[in-house]
Protein backbone atom coordinates (compact mmCIF):
# COMPACT_ATOMS: atom_id res chain seq x y z
CA UNK A 1 0.00 0.00 0.00
CA UNK A 2 1.28 3.44 -1.01
CA UNK A 3 1.29 6.19 1.55
CA UNK A 4 -1.20 9.24 1.04
CA UNK A 5 -0.16 12.53 1.18
CA UNK A 6 -1.74 15.83 1.42
CA UNK A 7 -3.52 17.16 -1.35
CA UNK A 8 -4.15 20.52 -1.82
CA UNK A 9 -5.73 23.45 -4.20
CA UNK A 10 -5.06 26.67 -5.43
CA UNK A 11 -7.41 29.17 -6.87
CA UNK A 12 -6.75 31.90 -9.43
CA UNK A 13 -8.79 34.49 -11.71
CA UNK A 14 -5.70 35.79 -13.57
CA UNK A 15 -1.99 34.51 -14.73
CA UNK A 16 -0.61 33.20 -11.26
CA UNK A 17 2.35 31.66 -9.75
CA UNK A 18 0.13 28.97 -7.66
CA UNK A 19 3.13 26.99 -6.38
CA UNK A 20 6.48 28.28 -5.83
CA UNK A 21 7.78 25.03 -4.88
CA UNK A 22 8.71 21.45 -6.12
CA UNK A 23 5.04 19.47 -6.57
CA UNK A 24 2.67 17.43 -8.70
CA UNK A 25 -0.10 18.86 -10.35
CA UNK A 26 -3.03 15.91 -9.75
CA UNK A 27 -6.08 17.98 -11.60
CA UNK A 28 -7.64 21.26 -12.57
CA UNK A 29 -11.23 22.73 -12.04
CA UNK A 30 -11.47 25.54 -14.90
CA UNK A 31 -14.69 27.69 -15.25
CA UNK A 32 -15.56 29.16 -18.42
CA UNK A 33 -18.29 32.32 -18.93
CA UNK A 34 -17.74 32.70 -23.23
CA UNK A 35 -15.32 30.22 -24.99
CA UNK A 36 -12.46 31.30 -26.81
CA UNK A 37 -9.82 29.97 -27.87
CA UNK A 38 -6.69 30.32 -25.21
CA UNK A 39 -6.24 27.39 -23.62
CA UNK A 40 -5.13 26.92 -20.17
CA UNK A 41 -1.32 26.34 -19.27
CA UNK A 42 0.66 25.50 -16.55
CA UNK A 43 4.02 25.82 -16.75
CA UNK A 44 6.87 24.16 -14.74
CA UNK A 45 8.10 27.62 -12.86
CA UNK A 46 7.42 29.43 -9.90
CA UNK A 47 6.99 33.20 -11.10
CA UNK A 48 6.45 33.37 -14.93
CA UNK A 49 4.63 31.53 -17.86
CA UNK A 50 8.17 30.25 -19.73
CA UNK A 51 9.83 27.33 -19.29
CA UNK A 52 8.38 23.63 -19.98
CA UNK A 53 4.85 23.56 -20.28
CA UNK A 54 3.30 20.83 -18.03
CA UNK A 55 -0.06 20.66 -19.21
CA UNK A 56 -2.44 22.16 -21.80
CA UNK A 57 -6.11 21.97 -21.48
CA UNK A 58 -8.72 24.01 -24.20
CA UNK A 59 -12.05 25.52 -22.69
CA UNK A 60 -13.69 26.18 -25.64
CA UNK A 61 -16.73 25.96 -24.51
CA UNK A 62 -19.03 27.64 -21.71
CA UNK A 63 -19.29 25.71 -18.42
CA UNK A 64 -17.19 24.35 -15.71
CA UNK A 65 -14.67 21.45 -16.51
CA UNK A 66 -13.06 19.11 -14.78
CA UNK A 67 -9.36 17.50 -15.06
CA UNK A 68 -8.34 14.95 -13.36
CA UNK A 69 -5.06 13.36 -13.80
CA UNK A 70 -4.53 10.07 -12.97
CA UNK A 71 -0.96 8.14 -11.01
CA UNK A 72 1.32 10.17 -9.02
CA UNK A 73 -0.16 13.54 -11.65
CA UNK A 74 2.84 15.36 -13.66
CA UNK A 75 6.06 16.57 -11.67
CA UNK A 76 6.78 20.02 -11.56
CA UNK A 77 10.25 20.73 -10.21
CA UNK A 78 9.58 24.15 -9.56
CA UNK A 79 6.12 25.14 -9.07
CA UNK A 80 3.27 25.43 -10.94
CA UNK A 81 2.36 28.69 -12.52
CA UNK A 82 -0.85 29.19 -14.59
CA UNK A 83 -1.86 31.11 -17.47
CA UNK A 84 -5.14 30.76 -17.21
CA UNK A 85 -6.11 31.90 -21.53
CA UNK A 86 -9.81 32.35 -21.73
CA UNK A 87 -10.92 30.74 -18.52
CA UNK A 88 -12.54 32.83 -16.03
CA UNK A 89 -10.81 30.87 -13.22
CA UNK A 90 -8.88 27.97 -12.84
CA UNK A 91 -9.01 25.75 -9.40
CA UNK A 92 -5.82 23.53 -9.54
CA UNK A 93 -4.93 20.51 -7.34
CA UNK A 94 -1.94 19.76 -6.24
CA UNK A 95 0.13 17.69 -4.01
Amino acid sequence: MTVQYDVKAAYTAADAAVVTYRTRLKGMYIAVSTGGSNPVTVYDNSSAASGTVLFRAGATVAGAHTVVIPGDGILALDGLYVDTGSADSVTVIYG
